[in-house]
């Protein structure tokens, strides 16, 4: 059973924050945060070529994790693999004794730093959940036996802010069904939404909330009403944010971040937090700091 399994087993509030593989072969920024706040946190998040732009594998990363002694949180997206590489992927996580796995459907290449590449989602991340649990139950998505069936604990994403809620809300419990074990939120800013999600979506899998520190281009396009994510950025807390200095912008979000994680985990309303800094590890310590975890 890995930690952030047992955490939530046992009712604790899980704190898993998201590192940056590198693009290159040198790990050092990455690791850093790793050494840094080791014992402080549960787990360390591995993205799989986040926003499309090509970087170090997440399995290669997550055993540069573990040899530094903390558990590693995987991301698998459905975009850049056909089911074929994609079973291969999770069965070399699993050798390695990586259980944590979120499966995500992979923002479009068009966005990323590789515009020209073919994009394949040969699985959308309900069917990757339904193919981990088959491998799980010892047989492929072909129904060929395993020799050695993994183990892992199974996470997808979630979008409690989504207008309307409805089809987020069918989705997610397609999910449910699916066999997923946590659900790990977009980043989350209204918290009134968050709640309602949570009533609404009921008894299941277990919900760890996104805190994010916005980036200061972020902030920027939310204040012209530009900002083109899955999640929102209120116009109230863009002006929140807004200053002339991108440090000054960081500062205040993080003192923003330190916040809401404070009241996350004071009203439960989540079963643990995801914390995301740019993969800054004095940022994260600080914002652990201020939020008394």
């Amino acid at each position: 059973m890995s930690k952030l399994q047992e955490a939530l087993a046992g009712g604790k509030f899980p704190i898993v924050v998201e590192i940056k593989p590198p693009k290159g072969i040198d790990p050092e920024a990455m690791l850093a945060p790793v050494k840094s706040l080791n014992g402080r946190v549960t787990a360390f998040s591995i993205p799989d070529n986040e926003h499309a732009k090509m970087r170090l594998s997440p399995v290669a990363a997550a055993q540069l994790v573990k040899a530094a002694g903390a558990e590693p949180m995987i991301h698998l997206t459905c975009r850049d693999r056909n089911r074929l590489a994609l079973e291969s992927e999770l069965l070399g996580a699993a050798a390695l004794g990586v259980e944590n796995v979120l499966i995500v459907s992979g923002d479009f290449v068009n966005q990323g730093d590789h515009p020209d590449a073919k994009p394949v989602y040969d699985a959308d991340s309900v069917q990757l959940l339904q193919i981990a649990k088959g491998m799980m139950a010892g047989h492929d998505s072909a129904g060929n036996e395993l020799k050695g069936a993994p183990r892992f604990y199974l996470g997808a994403v979630a979008i409690p802010e989504a207008d309307p809620l409805g089809p987020q809300l069918l989705k997610v419990k397609k999910k449910t069904a699916a066999g997923v074990d946590f659900l790990i939120t977009a980043p989350v800013y209204d918290l009134t939404k968050l709640q309602e999600f949570r009533q609404k979506l009921g008894a299941g899998a277990a919900i760890i909330a996104t805190v994010k520190v916005p980036k200061a281009a972020e902030v920027e396009q939310a204040l012209q009403g530009k900002l083109r994510k899955v999640y929102t950025l209120p116009a109230s807390v863009a002006q929140e944010l807004k200053a002339d200095d991108p440090a000054e912008i960081e500062k205040k979000g993080a003192a923003l971040a330190a916040r809401l994680l404070k009241e996350i985990k004071a009203k439960n309303l989540a079963d643990g937090v995801y914390l995301k800094a740019r993969g800054k590890g004095e940022l994260m310590a600080a914002i652990l700091e201020q939020a008394g975890i």
